[in-house]
């Protein structure tokens, strides 16, 4: 995901914010865009200034940032109005037919006219810097709240995930395959070792994701070897494709732990990865135990909760996610969400 500091988001509003208050200007000034365009290239340029400095301040004591966040404000506002007032008075009478004047300032003739000018000027660009900080502020501050519980959604799958590994071994010892567990603990070595050096922020190609969930599959299969098997589809089409990392693991092992664990029978989990228009579209299947009539399959546990939250957090309200049974005695999750490529 992105980090704190985003340029084209700074960008975007300073532009949106400048532009809609050049509107009024524009529209009661035809011909006078050789005095309108300098201000307000100007002024984007002192916002993206600003939100520069604002990224630099996060790292400092709170009341020293915002010392310097107001002193900033303030040599903006006074640049930006010493820049209007140069000009105006300098191009206006030269741009402007019949000493016309720009909505807002009056061609001053005299000093003292200047300098009541330009304590409007800085007013105003005093309260619209300010506007526009203050809009930055609340905006990375909300990025770093969505940022902060990303990580604490995300390491919330190491535990769970550890949990049922290490009862998987657990279950190897005690049907006295020493070896198998030997194995399965280097597996889980290497697995772990993958996944916690995983940046939670970042999306990961649909190829690395599916390759953890096939090195995840490998360990369990140590243990199910005799009634356990998966199909792993992958277009090659599709292994570029952004998701976010281990947002499948929570459906593997469910199909393990609800799916093979309880089964007498043999049980093939299904891995599958498709495109439909503009979404990506990812789905684990399996067959269901043997169960009593009206049993239902384990439903939203951590893990599937765990997926809801993070692509709440991760995409708004652009994504679907549903798990249930379907035909032919099988369980099914699939997760839809934009797809994307690298």
């Amino acid at each position: 995901m992105v980090g704190i500091w985003n340029w084209r988001e700074a960008l975007v509003l300073a532009v949106t914010l400048w532009t809609a208050l050049s509107i009024n200007d524009i529209l009661m000034l035809p011909g006078g865009l050789p005095i309108i365009a300098p201000g307000w290239l100007s002024c984007i340029l002192l916002a993206l200034v600003l939100s520069r400095l604002l990224h630099n301040l996060q790292t400092v004591p709170k009341r020293l940032a915002i010392g310097v966040g107001v002193l900033a404000v303030f040599a903006a506002a006074v640049s930006q109005a010493v820049f209007d007032i140069t000009v105006i008075m300098m191009v206006g009478p030269h741009a402007l037919p019949g000493g016309q004047s720009v909505p807002g300032f009056a061609l001053a003739d005299t000093w003292g006219k200047a300098i009541l000018q330009f304590r409007f000027s800085f007013i105003w660009n005093a309260i619209v810097f300010g506007f526009y900080v203050a809009a930055l502020s609340l905006l990375n501050a909300q990025r770093r709240k969505l940022d902060a519980e990303m990580r604490a959604l995300r390491y919330e799958l190491n535990p769970h995930f550890l949990f049922n590994t290490l009862n998987s071994i657990a279950g190897l010892i005690e049907e006295g395959s020493g070896g198998r567990a030997d194995r399965m603990v280097l597996s889980l070595s290497r697995f772990l070792q993958t996944t916690l050096s995983l940046d939670p922020l970042h999306d990961v190609p649909l190829s690395k994701e599916i390759a953890l969930q096939r090195d995840y599959l490998e360990i369990e299969h140590e243990r199910f070897a005799d009634r356990m098997a998966f199909d792993i589809r992958l277009p090659a089409d599709l292994e570029t494709a952004l998701v976010p990392n281990l947002i499948l693991q929570p459906l593997i092992e469910n199909a393990v732990k609800h799916g093979v664990a309880p089964a007498r029978k043999r049980v093939t989990i299904v891995l599958e990865a498709r495109r439909e228009g503009d979404r990506l579209v990812l789905s684990v299947e399996n067959d269901l135990p043997d169960a009593p009539a009206g049993r239902k399959p384990a439903g939203m546990g951590v893990g599937l909760r765990n997926i809801s939250d993070r692509l709440q957090a991760r995409f708004g309200s652009r994504w679907r996610f549903s798990s249930g049974p379907v035909d032919g005695g099988r369980y099914q999750a699939v997760i839809t969400l934009p797809f994307r490529t690298a």
